[in-house]
C-alpha cells in the first residue's frame, strides 16, 4: 500500500512552503516557531550559530539569546509530543542543529540524490535519480517565509543546485529518448527563471521531442518577446538553434510515422489541472516504464469514490504514453461508479481486438480464445492498457497481457489482490495539495481574499478531490461568490451533500453507487456505523452498534473497507485495528440511516454502543482501582464484550483511556442529546478519574457539565449527586477548595435524600479531605469515622481503604505514628488482594513518609521507589512528582545531597507542568528545607516564599503555616 505524504519518519519540507508531516501535516505553533524550525532546516543538519538564527527569525531588531533558548525549547517539546522523538534539535558548541537521523528533510534528500546521480555512470539510472531528486521540490525554497530567511546564501545554494539538476535532467532525457519525462520538471523551473536561456532552450527541446511541437514554438516566441521587451536583447545562439531545428523539420515531422499513425489511442482527455501526488506518480512512471522487467508491468489503484483514481490513471497514461508508441487502449469496465452492469471481459476483448484491426468475423467466440489472441497481438508491441472502474479480479484477469513490452493501469474501488501488481491505495490530498487544486480552479487571487475561509473550505470538503473540484467549480461559475459564502452553505451538515453538486458532478451519487453494490447486511452495518461521530472506532464498538458478535463485526467492517466506504485508521497500542469514516461518507451513511431505519432502531443501536463504552470504561476503572470503588453507578445492565476480550482490552487501563478519550467526550454528549440521560452521567462519572489522572481538565469540565444537565433534566437525583461529587474532585484538582466543598456538600444532601448510603459515604469522605487540607483535622476525623460506617455497610472496601489512608495522614500530622502505621497497614491489606494500582501507589507513598518520620531512610526509599514504579505504570504524573519528592527526602536523610536535590528539582518541575498547586507547595517546601539544610539560604528563601504565596492563594492553611515557619528561620 502506498499512501501519499505518509512515512514512518517525521518529515520537514522546505523545498516549497514549510511543512511538517508526521502521518499528517501539522501546524508549527507560535508566531516565530515556524521560522525558527525553518532556519534550523536551512542548516541541513549542520549547526546554525545563535546570531544567525536570531537574525533569520526575529529580523534586524533581533532578540535575546534567552528568547532563542525559549523558542527552541518550545519547538523541542512540540516535536516530542507530536512525534515522540526527544532529540530532533541538538545543541552543539557551534549552535543548534537539526538531527537528520531523527527526521527526514527534503532538502537533504534532494542533495543526496543529486550527489548520487553525479556518481552514477549509467545514463538511465542517472536520469532516474535526478527525477527522484526533483520530485522533492514543490515550489521555491520556503515559499511564503519572511524575506530575511529567503535571501541568504543557503537558499541561493539550493535554488542553484535545482537549476543545475533540471538542466542535466533535460539533457539526459533528450539523450535517452525520454523527453516526455522531463517536461513537467523543466516547465516548473523555467517559469521561475524567465531569463535563463539555457533552461528555456532545454524546455523547447523536450517539448519538441515529446511531440508538442506547436507548444514548443509558442514557448520560443514568448521567450523571444520577453527578452526583447524587458531586456532589449535577441535570443542566444543556442536558443535560436533549437528553434531552427523545429522549423527545419519536414511537414510531416511533427506527426507520427505510419506505424504510430495507425496505432490506436483510446485514452479520454487528460486532466489538465491535475494536482499533487508527484512522488507517487514518479515512482509509478518508473515502474511502468522499467525496461528490465520480464513480464507486463501492472499497477492497480484503489480508493473511495471521488478520491481521484481515474484522474491519476489518465495523468500517468499521458506522462508515459510516449514510451508505448504501439497503442494506448482504454476501457471503463463499469465495475462501480457507473450505472449499469459491469462489462463482461469477453465484450472488452472484442472491442480491443477490433481496434487492433481484427475483423468482426475473425474474433473468436469464447473468452479464452479471445484472451489468447489479444495476448498474441500485443506480445511484441509496446502497448499501454488502462482498465478503469474494475469490479473485481475476475473481470480483469483475462484482459492482462503477458509481454514485458506492455503496461497496465487498473482502477477499482476495491482492492483487487492481483499477485503480480503494484497496489496503490489512494488517500485524500494533503492540505497543501488540496489548496493548490482549489487555486487552479478558482484562482489564487480570489481565494487569497479570505485565506481563513479557503482553509475551512478544504476541511469541509474533507480534502477529497471530487468535492474540491465541485466546490471550486461552484465558486468559479459565480463571480460574485466568495469562499466564505460557500463555507456558510457547507457548514450545515444536514445539507452539505446537497451543496456538493455541480453539473454532472455529485458527491452523493458517487457514494450511492458504492453503497448500492453492498449486500443488505452490509448496507445495514454501513448505516448503523454512520450514527456515531468519532475520529475512529474499534470493532467492539461496531459489534455493539450492530448487535452481533465480534467475529461478525470484524467481517462486516473489512467488507466495508474493501468497498472503500470505510478506512483503516490505525491500530491501537495492543495492535487492534481501528476504523474511520471520511467525513463526507459518514454524512452519507447517516442520511441513509435516517431515510431507511425507524427511529427506535437507530435509538437502540446508539444505546447499545454507549452501553458498551460504559461497560469498557467501568472495566478500565476497575483495572485501575481493583473494583468499582469511589464511584456510584447506574442500575441498568449494558451491552458488553465477552469477559476474556474485555480483560485484554483494559489490561493497560490508562492506555485504553488515551485511545478512547475523544470517543468518551462524544459519548457523554451523544447520550445526553439522544435522551439516554442515565448513560450520560454514568459514563462521565466512570471515566472522570482518567481525565483527572492525565490532566485533561477542560475535557473533564465539559463532560461533567453535560452530564449534570442531563441528570437534572431527567430529575435523576442520584445522577446529579454522582456528577457533583466528581465535579468537587475536579475543583480539588484545581485547588478551588470552596467550590469543591460546596459540590461535596450538595452531593451529600442529594445522596441522603435518595437514601443512597454508598453515595453519602463517598461524599462525606471527600468533604473530610477538604477539611484536612484547609486545616480542620478534628472535623475531618469525625467525618471519616462516619463515612467508614457507611462504606462498610455498602461493602465498598476500596473506598474504605482510601479513608483509612487519609486517617493515617491525620495521625502523621499529629505525630501519632503508631496509629498512622495501623491505618496504613490496614489500607494495604485491603488494596493488595484487589490489585488496586493507584490505591497501592498512594498508600505506599504515605508508608514512605511514615518511615521518614521514624528516620528509617532505606525503608522509606524502598517504599518511594515502589511507588514510582506503580505511578509510572499508570501514567500518574502527580504521583510521579510525589514519589520523586519522597525519594529526595530519603536521600537527604542519608546524606546523599546531589541525589536529593536532583529528585526534588524534578518533582517541582512536574508539579508545575501539570499545574498541581497543592502538591507544588509540598514539594517546594521540601526543596526549601533542603537548601536551608545545606546552607544555600537565598535559594531556600525563594522556594519557601513561593510555597507560602501559593498556599495563601488557595487557602491551604497547614501548608502555609509550615512553609512560613521555615521561611522565618531562614530570614531571622
Amino acid at each position: 500500500m502506498v499512501r501519499q505524504d505518509e512515512t514512518a519518519t517525521p518529515v520537514i519540507r522546505i523545498l516549497g512552503p514549510l511543512q511538517v508531516i508526521a502521518r499528517r501535516e501539522m501546524t508549527v505553533p507560535g508566531r516565530n516557531g515556524p521560522w525558527l524550525l525553518a532556519g534550523l532546516a536551512l542548516g541541513g543538519g549542520r549547526p546554525v550559530p545563535d546570531d544567525q538564527l536570531i537574525e533569520w527569525v526575529w529580523g534586524p531588531a533581533g532578540a535575546t539569546v534567552g528568547a532563542l533558548r525559549t523558542g527552541v525549547s518550545r519547538i523541542r517539546a512540540w516535536l516530542r509530543d507530536r512525534t515522540s522523538l526527544p532529540d530532533v534539535i541538538e545543541l552543539t558548541c557551534h549552535g543548534y542543529r537539526l538531527n537528520l537521523e531523527r527526521v527526514r528533510l527534503d532538502a537533504a534528500r534532494f542533495l543526496d540524490l543529486a550527489g548520487a546521480a553525479e556518481a552514477e555512470t549509467d545514463p538511465a539510472d542517472r536520469l532516474d535519480l535526478l527525477q527522484l531528486a526533483m520530485a522533492e521540490w514543490r515550489a521555491p525554497v520556503l515559499l511564503g517565509a519572511p524575506e530575511r530567511l529567503c535571501a541568504g546564501p543557503e537558499v541561493n545554494r539550493l535554488e542553484t543546485a535545482r537549476l543545475a539538476t533540471v538542466i542535466e535532467l533535460a539533457d539526459l532525457a533528450l539523450l535517452l529518448d525520454r523527453a516526455e519525462e522531463a517536461v513537467h520538471h523543466v516547465t516548473s523551473v523555467a517559469e521561475l527563471h524567465p531569463y535563463d536561456e539555457r533552461l528555456h532552450t532545454r524546455l523547447i527541446a523536450v517539448l519538441g521531442a515529446s511531440g508538442r511541437r506547436a507548444q514548443a514554438l509558442r514557448w520560443f516566441e514568448a521567450t523571444r518577446r520577453r527578452l526583447a521587451d524587458e531586456l532589449g536583447v535577441d535570443p542566444s545562439a543556442e536558443l535560436r538553434d533549437v528553434h531552427a531545428a523545429l522549423l527545419a523539420e519536414e511537414t510531416g515531422a511533427g506527426t507520427p510515422q505510419r506505424s504510430a499513425r495507425t496505432a490506436p489511442n483510446m485514452l479520454p482527455p487528460d486532466v489538465t489541472d491535475y494536482t499533487g501526488r508527484e512522488g507517487l506518480r514518479l515512482s509509478l512512471r518508473h515502474h511502468l516504464c522499467d525496461v528490465r522487467r520480464t513480464t507486463a508491468s501492472i499497477v492497480t489503484i484503489s480508493g473511495m469514490g471521488g478520491i481521484g483514481k481515474t484522474a491519476l490513471a489518465l495523468r500517468l497514461a499521458y506522462e508515459v504514453h510516449a514510451q508505448f508508441p504501439d497503442g494506448q487502449l482504454y476501457m471503463d469496465l463499469h465495475g462501480t461508479g457507473s450505472p449499469g452492469e459491469p462489462i463482461e471481459p469477453a465484450e472488452v476483448l472484442s472491442r480491443f481486438l477490433r481496434i487492433l484491426n481484427v475483423s468482426g468475423d475473425a474474433i473468436p467466440p469464447t473468452l479464452d480464445e479471445r484472451a489468447e489472441l489479444f495476448r498474441t497481438l500485443v506480445s511484441d508491441r509496446r502497448t499501454l492498457i488502462v482498465l478503469d472502474n474494475a469490479a473485481d479480479a475476475t473481470q480483469v484477469m483475462p484482459l492482462l497481457p503477458g509481454s514485458p513490452s506492455c503496461a497496465v493501469v487498473i482502477t477499482s474501488r476495491r482492492s483487487l489482490g492481483l499477485p503480480v501488481a503494484w497496489h496503490v491505495d489512494l488517500d485524500v490530498l494533503s492540505p497543501s495539495q488540496a489548496s493548490t487544486l482549489l487555486e487552479r480552479i478558482v484562482g489564487r487571487d480570489r481565494l487569497g481574499q479570505d485565506p481563513d475561509a479557503a482553509q475551512e473550505l478544504l476541511s469541509l470538503c474533507g480534502h477529497l478531490p471530487l468535492a474540491l473540484r465541485i466546490a471550486g467549480a461552484r465558486i468559479a461559475a459565480k463571480r460574485h461568490w466568495t469562499a466564505a459564502m460557500l463555507v456558510a452553505h457547507l457548514n450545515d451538515e444536514r445539507h452539505r451533500l446537497d451543496e456538493l453538486a455541480h453539473g454532472t458532478l455529485h458527491v452523493r451519487a458517487v457514494f450511492a453507487l458504492s453503497y448500492l453494490s453492498l449486500e443488505e447486511e452490509e448496507q445495514r452495518a454501513f448505516r448503523r456505523l454512520g450514527l456515531i461521530e468519532v475520529s475512529s472506532f474499534p470493532s467492539w464498538m461496531a459489534a455493539a452498534l450492530l448487535d452481533v458478535d465480534l467475529q461478525a463485526a470484524g467481517r462486516l467492517l473489512e467488507t466495508l473497507v474493501d468497498a472503500q466506504l470505510l478506512q483503516v485508521a490505525a491500530s491501537d497500542p495492543a495492535g487492534r485495528v481501528r476504523y474511520r469514516f471520511h467525513d463526507l461518507v459518514r454524512l452519507f451513511a447517516r442520511e441513509a440511516a435516517e431515510a431507511e431505519d425507524p427511529v427506535e432502531v437507530r435509538t437502540g443501536a446508539v444505546e447499545r454502543m454507549l452501553g458498551a463504552l460504559l461497560s469498557v470504561g467501568r472495566a478500565a476503572y476497575s483495572a485501575l482501582y481493583g473494583g468499582e470503588h469511589q464511584i456510584v453507578r447506574g442500575a441498568s445492565e449494558r451491552w458488553s464484550p465477552p469477559a476474556s476480550y474485555l480483560h485484554d482490552l483494559v489490561r493497560d487501563p490508562v492506555e485504553w483511556f488515551e485511545t478512547e478519550r475523544l470517543t468518551i467526550v462524544h459519548g457523554v454528549r451523544l447520550a445526553a442529546s439522544a435522551g439516554h440521560e442515565d448513560l450520560s452521567w454514568d459514563l462521565a462519572c466512570a471515566t472522570a478519574i482518567f481525565f483527572s489522572l492525565r490532566k485533561y481538565l477542560d475535557d473533564l469540565e465539559t463532560t461533567l457539565a453535560i452530564a449534570y444537565a442531563a441528570a437534572e433534566q431527567a430529575g435523576d437525583v442520584r445522577g446529579m449527586a454522582a456528577v457533583l461529587h466528581r465535579r468537587g474532585m475536579l475543583h480539588s484538582d484545581k485547588a478551588l477548595y470552596d467550590l469543591a466543598a460546596a459540590d461535596f456538600e450538595r452531593s451529600l444532601e442529594l445522596f441522603l435524600s435518595a437514601d443512597d448510603v454508598h453515595g453519602s459515604g463517598i461524599a462525606r469522605a471527600y468533604l473530610a479531605m477538604i477539611d484536612r487540607w484547609v486545616g480542620r483535622p478534628g472535623q475531618a476525623m469525625a467525618r471519616y469515622e462516619r463515612a467508614l460506617g457507611e462504606l462498610r455497610a455498602a461493602g465498598d472496601a476500596g473506598t474504605e481503604a482510601h479513608v483509612l489512608r487519609c486517617v493515617a495522614q491525620i495521625h502523621l500530622g499529629d505525630d501519632e505514628l503508631r496509629l498512622a502505621r495501623v491505618n496504613i497497614e490496614a489500607a494495604l491489606a485491603i488494596y493488595e488482594p484487589l490489585n488496586a494500582q493507584r490505591g497501592l501507589a498512594q498508600t505506599l507513598y504515605w508508608l514512605g513518609n511514615l518511615e521518614l518520620r521514624e528516620k528509617r531512610y532505606d525503608r522509606a526509599g524502598d517504599a518511594f521507589a515502589t511507588t514510582l514504579t506503580h505511578v509510572r505504570t499508570i501514567g500518574d504524573r502527580v504521583g510521579e512528582a510525589l514519589a520523586l519528592h519522597g525519594l529526595g527526602m530519603s536521600s537527604l536523610g542519608k546524606g546523599l545531597l546531589e541525589e536529593a536535590e536532583d529528585f526534588l528539582v524534578r518533582a517541582v518541575g512536574i508539579t508545575r507542568s501539570v499545574k498541581s498547586r497543592h502538591n507544588e507547595i509540598r514539594v517546594r517546601t521540601s526543596l526549601g528545607e533542603f537548601y536551608q539544610a545545606v546552607g544555600r539560604v537565598p535559594e531556600a528563601v525563594v522556594e519557601l516564599g513561593t510555597a507560602v504565596a501559593i498556599a495563601k492563594d488557595i487557602g491551604a492553611r497547614p501548608f502555609e503555616e509550615r512553609a512560613a515557619r521555615l521561611l522565618d528561620e531562614c530570614t531571622s
